[in-house]
């Protein structure tokens, strides 16, 4: 019984719905206990970003009563504009010295005053040249203003935010689970944002997120984006060879393949994809998890991979 009784629940959100996985067990051996989605009335987020505090929270309130979560442990995440993520190379140092030289260079590599921003980072690996050993950093930056709309919405909502992570990172996390190439490219989306990633050996190599109503594309006008398929397809596919071009002018490595993880739609759009010449794999993230309630009805980890990643990531606190 003390399997499962305290969960961590991952949610994500975008201008379209909220979705959230409720995982317990332990990071070795998790278990998805709950899960929901709730649709959201126009205008209360839009591009990632809360529009209208109190009608989120609202809409917090009804999917947890409502989807049988037990748990009030959120582990957020967030995908919009005000998320910074940057790639650094620091020298090494002891690592008891890392977050402070991290710190105090990290205004060169980020075009935001550092004050306005709350700024974690990850040590993605090391390298050697001429001139001496090297620290990989990935820097992550979001704005302290938008962070806080969140937190005032759920604490409305009476939920308790644990951490609040970047969707990229989470995606990343989550395709790292079931792609088991040495160099590849992701493709993640939601109804709001792209999410562009490239991976060298098990290690996120480049990230950039670019939101659909941003594009040409999009601007150019129609009035329900979220349901064409194509324009959507156009965009992400764009975007992704605009990323490989950059790549491949910093690096001579090949691309070995294409995955995407998200939603809507996401077998057409794939099938929009090799169309396009790529020959895209829908991943398969966190398939041999069990899921313990089924009686909450059908359940594909495919829409609520991010969710999922940002729970196991939870289970880890």
């Amino acid at each position: 019984m003390g399997l499962f009784k305290k969960g961590v629940i991952g949610l994500e959100l975008d201008s379209k719905e909220i979705r959230a996985v409720e995982v317990g067990g332990t990071v070795r051996q998790p278990v998805i206990t709950a899960w929901g989605r709730i649709s959201l009335p126009e205008g209360t987020v839009k591009d990632g970003r809360i529009m209208n505090v109190e009608s989120l929270a609202l809409y917090l309130d009804r999917l947890i009563s409502e989807s049988g979560f037990r748990s009030r442990d959120i582990l957020l995440g967030v995908a919009n504009q005000d998320v910074i993520i940057r790639f650094a190379t620091f020298p090494k140092v002891p690592e008891d010295k890392i977050r402070n030289m991290v710190m105090f260079q990290a205004q060169e590599y980020i075009p935001v005053p550092l004050e306005e921003l709350q700024l974690d980072y990850i040590v993605a690996g090391e390298t050697q040249n001429e001139e001496g050993s090297f620290l990989n950093i990935i820097l992550i930056g979001a704005r302290k203003r938008m962070l806080n709309d969140f937190i005032q919405a759920f604490s409305r909502a009476k939920l308790n935010i644990m951490e609040i992570d970047s969707v990229t990172m989470a995606i990343g996390r989550a395709a790292m689970t079931s792609v088991n190439q040495n160099i590849f490219a992701v493709a993640g989306f939601n109804h709001d944002i792209a999410n562009i990633m490239i991976f060298k050996n098990g290690v996120l190599s480049m990230a950039r997120s670019v939101p659909f109503s941003q594009t040409i594309a999009w601007k150019n006008g129609y009035e329900d984006q979220s349901d064409n398929v194509g324009d959507m397809a156009d965009i992400l596919i764009g975007e992704l060879r605009s990323s490989i071009g950059y790549y491949r002018m910093q690096s001579d490595d090949a691309i070995e393949d294409v995955y995407l993880i998200g939603l809507p739609n996401i077998k057409n759009i794939a099938e929009k994809f090799r169309e396009a010449g790529y020959d895209a794999k829908i991943a398969q993230p966190y398939q041999n998890i069990p899921v313990k309630n089924n009686g909450l009805g059908y359940f594909s980890t495919i829409d609520f991979s991010a969710a999922i990643s940002l729970a196991v990531r939870g289970l880890e606190g």
